[in-house]
């Protein structure tokens, strides 16, 4: 056999096999920023003093979670939304202080966790995520900090 024409036919049978998997994780990751997008145009319809703060995205499997530090001021107001991949069937967001005390938290049984938060005390504050519900692991999820 001619390894000319066998190297390309082995590379696009390669292509084809790996393709779809990086296409599926492209589609999930989409179906997570139209949400946190949505989630956008509905705070700031509602009022043009919010402005998004940072996103993040990532994915998880079921039962596992991330946590991410930020500092927030005491004299902003945030909201926090969260969102997944239609996959997730629950995914919960907490915000602890400096001291590992819980100060905002939404643990419901959905997968759009939102939490209303204005810090006592200027300081750094941990979000954490935790895929509660996730059909085909790993689940992909994101959130979104807007501040006034």
């Amino acid at each position: 056999m001619n390894s000319r024409r066998t190297t390309p036919v082995v590379f696009a049978l390669l292509l084809l096999l790996i393709a779809p998997r990086g296409l599926a994780a492209q589609s999930y990751a989409q179906q997570v920023w139209d949400q946190l997008q949505a989630h956008y145009k509905t705070i700031a319809k509602n009022s043009s003093d919010w402005y998004l703060r940072n996103y993040v995205m990532g994915k998880l499997k079921e039962d596992g979670t991330d946590s991410w530090t930020f500092y927030f001021d005491s004299d902003n107001s945030s909201i926090l939304t969260a969102a997944c991949d239609n996959d997730c069937k629950d995914v919960d967001m907490v915000i602890k202080d400096d001291n590992d005390k819980v100060v905002g938290k939404d643990t419901k049984d959905d997968d759009t966790p939102v939490i209303a938060f204005k810090p006592e005390e200027s300081g750094k504050y941990t979000i954490e995520i935790t895929m509660v519900k996730c059909k085909n692991d790993p689940c992909y999820f994101g959130f979104g900090i807007f501040q006034k």
